[in-house]
């Protein structure tokens, strides 16, 4: 599975008990494991759960409150119309990108293009996945170049600019 940290300065669930060990670290990848509590698996569905309600069309039977806010669907009912399995994907991949790009922004990282990848399927870690149990995932993160190299490149391409050309002698 896929997930990007590019946009998510705005939208990040803030998961306080989360561990990450680094399993293997070479000089462009490393590889983490993350694991979650219960309480924090849960506290993601029901953001989740409440986020794509919001974004669902009007459901017969419940108006809207003022302001646009949805009313208090019963849960049970809400994932009916919305489907487990979407609300599932949707609780895993805010679980991966927000948990990466915390750690990413914490460790000061630089990922390639701003993608990381589990090492399960989407579908493997739906199978384990359940609200209010433990969660873990592997993800392998493609790091760039450290930083000091890349200066020692871009200073070599400023040092070796050509130089401006003497203006052409005029004869009179």
């Amino acid at each position: 599975m896929e997930a990007s940290i590019a946009e998510t300065n705005e939208k990040l669930i803030a998961l306080k008990n989360v561990k990450i060990v680094i399993e293997s670290q070479e000089e462009d990848k490393m590889q983490v494991r993350v694991d979650l509590s219960g309480d924090e698996t849960q506290k993601v569905f029901n953001k989740a759960l409440t986020d794509l309600a919001r974004s669902a069309p009007p459901i017969p039977g419940f108006r809207r409150e003022k302001g646009g806010k949805t009313t208090n669907v019963p849960r049970e009912f809400l994932l009916q119309i919305l489907g487990e399995d979407r609300v599932t994907n949707f609780v895993i991949q805010e679980i991966v990108t927000s948990t990466m790009a915390d750690y990413v922004k914490k460790e000061n990282l630089k990922v390639k293009e701003n993608k990381i990848n589990t090492t399960q399927k989407a579908e493997e870690l739906k199978k384990v996945f359940v609200p209010g149990d433990e969660f873990g995932f592997n993800a392998v993160l493609e790091l760039e170049k450290p930083e000091a190299e890349s200066e020692n490149e871009t200073e070599t391409e400023t040092e070796t600019e050509p130089e401006p050309e003497p203006e052409p002698e005029t004869s009179s």
